[in-house]
């Protein structure tokens, strides 16, 4: 007599459109899905005769967790990639990494159908890096059962998305109090972007550094045409009537650049004009001058990513649904009191 196969909780994810670990919660009658969500389980369990004999456990039988990059040439991704693959490793978590940069011919779409993959496999959850998530990709992963982490998004995500960055508003505030502190009271703030909203809390913090110091804020001051552009700006702020004698960047490889730009105007960094970055991306790239910048903590953020997505694969909830780790003035080189 042939002994029929019993149907597992792959069996079940599959057919519900569903992770294993949403299945799991299901059958555990742990909060953490929908009622729509948990009604589909119900019924394909019901469709395939499943009997539970033993508390099947989702995580334990498959912890696999994606990951999707923009691109990963930016060191600020590797940084990230770095603390993502330690914190998979402390928890016995396997990644699958995926790039969304198109001019290297990795390109994915993250829709509907591409979710659906992803619980049907049984993934435990899917962090997305510096990369737009749009409102579909949020319904996708709440209709399948997939938790979602954004990690830094260049926009604004929805209040149900749990995300994970530096304190942008801090790290600006403390850059700008930084160069105030010098002495400095003409500092341009380069490579902004008002779509953007880590870029845009970094503007606030400036602005808010300013204003504490009794400094006048000043539009001409400032360029948000965003990330790669700041050099550009550099000759036309030099060349006002009362130019800035430092310039906070809103990122490291831009303030590189900005050095460069301010060297081929005629002016020397740091003894004419001081320059800080943001991330800590460049601190031992050979240079001229070292690079004076805000340090993200990359890696911390990488590692909290990994843990948050498996503990809501879990069931468990996070503490807050925007979590921000705190950053903190590298001074080295590129920065000096005003003579």
């Amino acid at each position: 007599m042939r002994i029929p196969r019993r149907i597992t909780l792959s069996d079940i994810a599959g057919a519900a459109g569903v992770s294993k670990a949403t299945v799991s919660k299901v059958l555990n009658h742990r909060g953490g899905t929908s009622e729509e969500t948990r009604r589909r389980v119900e019924a394909v369990m019901r469709e395939l005769g499943y009997v539970a004999i033993t508390r099947e456990r989702a995580p334990a039988d498959n912890r696999t967790v994606t990951v999707v990059f923009d691109n990963l040439v930016a060191l600020y991704s590797l940084g990230v990639l770095g603390g993502l693959i330690d914190g998979a490793q402390a928890l016995d978590v396997d990644l699958v990494t995926n790039v969304t940069d198109s001019h290297r011919g990795t390109d994915i779409v993250l829709d509907r159908a591409w979710v659906r993959r992803l619980a049907a496999k049984g993934h435990s959850g899917l962090v997305v890096v510096t990369t737009v998530i749009d409102s579909a990709l949020v319904g996708a992963c709440a209709q399948y059962g997939v938790p979602l982490v954004a990690v830094d998004a260049p926009n604004l995500v929805d209040a149900s998305v749990v995300s994970i960055g530096s304190n942008h508003w801090g790290g600006g505030m403390d850059a700008t109090r930084h160069l105030l502190g010098l002495g400095h009271r003409r500092i341009g703030f380069l490579g902004g972007d008002a779509a953007n909203p880590g870029l845009r809390e970094r503007l606030a913090g400036y602005r808010e550094a300013l204003a504490a110091a009794g400094v006048e804020f000043d539009p001409g001051l400032v360029s948000e045409t965003g990330m790669g552009t700041a050099a550009a700006a550099v000759p036309a702020m030099l060349d006002l009537t009362d130019p800035p004698t430092a310039f906070f960047v809103t990122n490291d490889g831009d303030a590189m650049t900005v050095v460069r730009a301010v060297h081929q105007a005629g002016r020397r960094v740091p003894e004419d004009v001081s320059v800080v970055g943001y991330d800590d991306t460049y601190s031992l790239a050979p240079s001229l001058t070292h690079l004076t910048t805000v340090h993200t903590p990359m890696h911390e953020i990488g590692k909290l990513a990994i843990e948050t997505v498996i503990g809501m694969a879990e069931g468990k909830r996070p503490i807050s649904p925007r979590l921000q780790l705190a950053t903190h003035v590298v001074p080295r080189e590129s920065s000096i009191a005003r003579t």
